[in-house]
């Protein structure tokens, strides 16, 4: 619980609120990693943040006996942030 839910929660957490100040967010693919700027770097800097409440609520929220009827409203409305701002930077991207 703690080291799922917690630790491995951190890693996009951390990484997207360091996007955000920093103002860069880095694109991750296979081949080529694509260095994003301006309002398409915060829109994916959101999105692993959402990342990050998405693994804190399925591996923390999920296991807690107190938290578990929340999980799922949690998840959801990570969920529902990660795809809009996902699908905004690449809407960024292309045009």
């Amino acid at each position: 619980m703690w080291l799922l839910g917690a630790g491995l929660a951190l890693i996009p957490l951390c990484y997207g609120v360091r996007c955000l100040f920093t103002g860069h967010a880095y694109f991750f693919g296979s081949r080529a990693h694509l260095d994003l700027v301006g309002p398409a770097a915060v829109a994916l800097a959101i999105a692993y943040i959402a990342v990050g409440v998405f693994i804190h609520a399925h591996y923390f929220w999920g296991l807690h006996p107190k938290l578990l009827p929340f999980s799922n409203i949690l998840k959801t409305l990570a969920a529902l942030v990660f795809i809009g701002s996902f699908f905004y930077t690449l809407f960024k991207i292309i045009a």
